[in-house]
């Protein structure tokens, strides 16, 4: 937690779009102690997809059929940070595993909110639960949602205890309205709201604030905001950090230097458009 925010660092699961979610073992191994050292709460890693649908991808695009993998990367350094992956609902998926068997702790479902069947996220949800992993939910494209939509979720989230739903602004159209309106609905439901901001028009950082004014404890962020299928970008680490007065100097640098290093080096399997 930076500050009184509980934070989701996405870089391996956004910047995965320009990687195909491989990533050197070193850098994997040097982020996860550089989070630690920020006081970041979850690193999410990519996805649970199909190896079938979705082939030749990095051990972060099949979080549950690359297990072993993921377990020799991180399971000497793993500390207080807890690991996390997307469920994508609407996609080819492969089975979860028992947490206990893994080094992941969290499960995001991912659900594009107007495509959502509340049926079918309970289901979902009733599932992963059962296996032993916390459970948030992330609503994507929500920017078009109404508020009655926004509070259909709330009240969803509430009836089946997820105390915390994410709305990402996947085509960088929210508004300060839009973005107090939903943490103040969410809030009289009884549910805490988080964000997930893209920034195509330069919106993030203002965004960010104005959330935080009205209370929001709950934002992801990448390294150099980095991220997208579209290269739309994030909320940058960097942007997040100095707001809290948080300097991690050189190792910082050295990290977005290793980083850079992996976009050139897996450039070629990029699942991102241009």
């Amino acid at each position: 937690m930076i500050g009184n925010i509980t934070i989701f660092d996405c870089t391996f699961r956004e910047a995965g779009y320009q990687t195909g979610w491989f990533f050197d073992k070193d850098f994997c191994i040097d982020y996860y102690k550089f989070a630690q050292a920020a006081g970041i709460d979850y690193l999410e890693l990519g996805f649970f997809h199909n190896k079938e649908a979705d082939p030749n991808r990095g051990y972060f695009r099949y979080c549950s059929l690359c297990n072993d993998e993921i377990k020799d990367i991180f399971l000497s350094t793993k500390n207080t940070v807890k690991l996390s992956a997307m469920r994508d609902i609407q996609r080819p998926l492969s089975d979860l595993l028992p947490k206990k068997e893994t080094v992941i702790d969290a499960v995001r479902i991912l659900t594009r909110s107007s495509e959502t069947d509340f049926k079918i996220l309970e289901k979902h949800i009733n599932e992963i639960k059962k296996l032993g992993y916390e459970v948030f939910v992330n609503f994507t494209s929500s920017g078009h949602n109404t508020m009655e939509r926004n509070k259909e979720f709330a009240k969803f989230a509430v009836a089946h205890e997820i105390p915390i739903i994410y709305f990402a602004d996947t085509e960088s159209v929210f508004t300060p309205e839009y973005v107090r309106h939903t943490i103040e609905l969410c809030r009289e439901e009884g549910v805490e709201a988080g964000i997930h901001l893209h920034d195509k028009n330069g919106t993030a950082e203002m965004l960010l604030d104005v959330a935080l004014h009205y209370g929001c404890k709950y934002t992801d962020i990448t390294m150099m905001g980095l991220g997208g299928k579209w290269h739309d970008g994030n909320l940058a680490t960097e942007y997040f950090l100095r707001k809290y007065n948080y300097n991690p100097g050189y190792e910082q640098t050295r990290l977005k230097t290793m980083l850079i290093q992996n976009l050139i080096k897996y450039n070629k399997s990029t699942a991102a458009v241009l």
